[in-house]
């Protein structure tokens, strides 16, 4: 096969058609090889080390890689009864006469039930923490209610045509949808009541306008031979293009502010080289080229900067990355037989983990050596953290949620509403026999408007605070007590224009291409790609701040009004890992994406004046504790979080409060009521920079002055039209990583490896595209015909057959295709991948269908995903001959 790039592709079949080679563009190639029955008995990938498939009774019992080893047994009917892993953890399935999976037992003995009535609809399910859930169906099989552990019930509406109308939430509020005659949404309306409206291209049902509920609108443009998005035109008529290379892959893309970005790849689809053009204003900064160098598997090897500088990476026999070096802070990465991290180095400091049965961290020894132990109830809610085998943190959950934690002489109190949202926080102080006594310390309640936006917060120690929003949800006034109000105004864009405190304040700013040039005294001023270069205010803007970076676009120092510098260093991750000033050097390291220590070298003084570590709710970025000291000499200190993950109070063992502070709505603190020792933690994932009044937000610079950061997002359109947003309101999103905003209830947070996401979301379109292949890949290697389904035809015909198999095979081919976290098709005949690409429909007699040679044939669809309508497209169609 020859794409359009011309890039070939070459593939090899033995004489009974299964397919025994294949070569790609670049030469590499990767084998299949199989047992007399036909049965894949391994795979040979090009440089990593084989994977190898033993059978019985024509069913996968091992599957062996380097020295891991997975072991299965099965019923009858070929399903999966006992799995046992590398490490000899077991977990064991039953199934009802149907084949419907009704009964998990987890190695830990915990167990996941499933309910099915006759119809092969899941009806309850009893979770491993002892929650149950319940779903109820209409006549055509479409689910009507959902029944949460706490009670709650949420209700589905369905039209004539099968297509969701309606959801009522738990309290009432509801959320609808219209469509047009292809089944396309027009109009969608909120809690709120708040009416988003859909136009689409003609013929080729992809969304052409969006028009919001404060009449703003999105425009979109697509070419029309391979229905590739080309243009975005934003609310202030500035437009984003994106240009494609004949493979489909992304060519450039030029930015609302004019900034041009340009991507060459390999015949093997791997990105080689980008290429960033300075703005048209500044004709005379060369462009910046970073070039990548990968092996046969489009593994990177080596990063060539734009400075000439260069990041190796160095990767293990199953192809796990063990070393990163770019000359000046190494990283290492050691791993189990089930390729979990067990051994991360940087620089000079090392983290140690384990596992549990279940594969969730068990513990964890930080760089100074202390050592936390995290223990789980069952269904994996977090039970205790324990520092030195002492208790650190104790938790309690109840349907789902922690209702009860327990840090040093404190105990917090937890209360939801019947949408799962924090209602109420309270703190009450423990006797030294762990008994509350008497009233609670204070308190925190919250109440939510119909969108789920924050309405009331009532702070038994810092007042009461209320919150209004325009129609598409953003931020417009915070009234607090003594009347001290702030106002907010944005654009239709959803810049911050201005914001005021009490009246004062700045006054509308001026914006281009999404970028501030003016707000009140202030001026900005960028460099030719788009970091802010300079600050200027006061009088004649005789006050200036000057913004230094690299090639990678990271701030590496500030010089400061006074004259002063500061200098910042990052790692090949572009994590910062020290921050010099003042003969003063903060040295920072990390798990993963979380800031995890920090020590400060004072120069002329001996050891470490400071040294501090963090602990976090596992997953997430919300913080725990603070360790003070270095070793086990440490002083505990606990966080006490408001809603959002932010550290309203610290308290200390005995719980008493030595740390309290009152921010505005973007997250400038006003004032400090309590302050007797020092937390630079804001935002979740923000460290304040005491310096420069910035937030260091892992990939970028925050200022909570303008509500924006320093520089464009470095993914470009996947984390947003507008590139200097922090997040679309602050009551209610949060952006830990400093690429995209989330909501701000849980964000998860990856132990281990850190994140590329500046360097591996350059590729917009191509992001989620690569991970669908590399699950066709794995897909692929269960069986001949889900590789001839994953392959295609080999010709324009998108429907094709892939061969021959019993009603059973079909069954389980089918599980196999769609994965793990599988819904039901809109009909509720077929199943569709929880990434939406994949189909599979199972047999139905189809006499008519020239692919159907037995009468009956399964089919095994692929979809491609139009990343930023969300619209999908199908790809091609195999059918499955099914007989008996």
């Amino acid at each position: 096969q020859t794409d359009p790039d011309g890039a070939t592709h070459q593939k090899i079949y033995d004489e009974q058609g299964r397919l025994i080679a294949e070569k790609d563009p670049l030469g590499a190639v990767t084998e299949y090889q199989y047992n007399e029955s036909g049965l894949l008995t391994a795979l040979i990938p090009p440089q990593d080390e084989p994977t190898y498939y033993s059978y019985l009774d024509g069913h996968v019992r091992k599957i062996r890689r380097g020295m891991a080893q997975w072991y299965y047994e099965r019923n009858a009917q070929g399903d999966i009864t006992c799995q046992t892993d590398p490490d000899g953890h077991i977990t064991r399935y039953t199934y009802n006469p149907q084949g419907k999976i009704t009964l998990i037992q987890h190695p830990d003995d915990s167990y996941h039930k499933l309910v099915w009535n006759t119809l092969g609809q899941l009806t309850g399910e009893r979770l491993p923490d002892g929650n149950q859930r319940h779903y109820a169906y209409d006549a055509q099989g479409r689910k009507t209610t959902q029944q949460a552990p706490d009670g709650a019930i949420t209700r589905y509406e369905w039209d004539a045509a099968g297509r969701l109308s309606q959801i009522t939430l738990p309290g009432g509020k509801t959320r609808a949808w219209s469509y047009n005659a292809y089944g396309k949404v027009t109009a969608e309306r909120d809690e709120r009541g708040h009416i988003t409206r859909y136009e689409y291209a003609d013929h080729l049902h992809l969304i052409s306008r969006r028009i919001n509920p404060d009449g703003s609108q999105l425009n979109y443009r697509y070419d029309n031979a391979r229905l590739l998005l080309t243009g975005i035109e934003n609310e202030h008529n500035e437009h984003y293009q994106l240009d494609y290379h004949p493979n489909g892959l992304l060519r450039q893309e030029i930015g609302f502010d004019g900034s041009k970005t340009a991507y060459a790849y390999d015949l093997n689809g791997h990105l080689l080289e980008k290429t960033e053009y300075p703005d048209t204003l500044s004709s005379d900064t060369p462009p910046l080229k970073t070039a990548y160098q990968r092996d046969s598997a489009g593994r990177l090897l080596v990063k060539t900067l734009p400075d000439g500088s260069e990041i190796t990476y160095t990767y293990d026999s199953l192809g796990r990355l063990t070393e990163v070096d770019d000359g000046k802070w190494p990283l290492a990465y050691e791993y189990d037989l089930q390729d979990r991290l067990i051994t991360e180095h940087q620089g000079w400091a090392t983290l140690r983990y384990r596992y549990d049965a279940l594969g969730q961290l068990s513990h964890c020894t930080l760089p100074d050596g202390n050592g936390l132990d995290y223990l789980y109830h069952p269904g994996g809610a977090l039970k205790a953290i324990n520092l030195n085998g002492q208790r650190l943190t104790g938790h309690r959950f109840e349907h789902g949620r922690e209702i009860m934690r327990q840090q040093g002489s404190v105990l917090s109190e937890y209360h939801y509403d019947e949408q799962q949202r924090l209602k109420e926080h309270r703190v009450y102080p423990l006797e030294r026999n762990g008994e509350v006594t008497g009233h609670y310390h204070y308190r925190r309640t919250y109440q939510y408007d119909a969108n789920s936006n924050l309405r009331l917060l009532t702070d038994s120690r810092k007042g009461q605070k209320s919150y209004v929003y325009d129609p598409l949800d953003r931020l417009t006034e915070v009234v607090g007590n003594a009347n001290n109000v702030e106002h907010f105004a944005h654009d239709p864009a959803g810049n911050l224009l201005s914001q005021s405190y009490n009246g004062q304040g700045r006054s509308y700013g001026k914006i281009k291409g999404n970028r501030l040039l003016m707000q009140g005294d202030c001026h900005f001023d960028y460099d030719a790609y788009g970091n802010l270069l300079r600050e200027r205010r006061g009088a004649g803007q005789r006050l200036v701040r000057h913004y230094h970076y690299d090639s990678q676009h990271r701030l590496i120092g500030i010089t400061l009004p006074d004259g002063s510098d500061v200098a910042y260093r990052y790692d090949a991750f572009g994590r910062r890992i020290a921050k010099d000033m003042d003969g003063k050097t903060t040295q920072f390291l990390w798990q993963g994406d979380r800031l995890i220590a920090e020590n400060i070298y004072q120069k002329g003084v001996k050891g470490w004046p400071l040294y501090r570590s963090y602990v976090y709710e596992p997953g997430t970025f919300k913080p725990m504790a603070l360790l003070k000291g270095h070793g086990t000499t440490n002083e505990v200190y606990y966080y006490q979080l408001d809603h959002l993950g932010t550290p309203q109070e610290l308290t200390d063992a005995s719980g008493k409060i030595v740390w309290s502070a009152h921010y505005r709505a973007y997250g400038n603190v006003i004032k400090f009521d309590i302050n007797e020792i020092s937390n630079p933690l804001r935002f979740q994932g923000q460290y304040y920079d005491e310096e420069s009044g910035l937030h260091y937000n892992r990939h970028r610079y925050y200022n909570p002055n303008t509500g924006r950061y320093l520089t464009p997002d470095p993914i470009k359109l996947a984390g947003g039209l507008n590139s200097y947003q922090y997040v679309p309101n602050p009551t209610g999103w949060v952006d830990p990583l400093g690429l995209m905003s989330v909501e701000g209830g849980c964000p998860a947070a990856k132990e281990g490896v850190a994140s590329s996401g500046a360097e591996n979301a350059a590729l917009y379109p191509k992001l989620k595209d690569q991970l669908v292949k590399e699950n066709l890949s794995k897909i692929a290697a269960h069986d001949s015909r889900l590789a001839a389904a994953v392959n295609g035809s080999g010709t324009n015909n998108p429907n094709f057959s892939i061969g021959h198999g019993t009603y059973s095979e079909a069954r389980q081919l089918g599980e196999t295709w769609v994965g793990d976290g599988a819904t039901k098709t809109s009909d509720g005949l077929g199943f569709v991948s929880a990434d939406s690409t994949r189909v599979y429909r199972p047999p139905v007699p189809k006499k008519d269908s020239p692919y159907a040679v037995t009468g009956v044939q399964a089919n095994f669809e692929k979809y491609e995903i139009n990343p930023v309508t969300g619209q999908r497209g199908k790809v091609s169609n195999g059918h499955l001959n099914v007989a008996d």
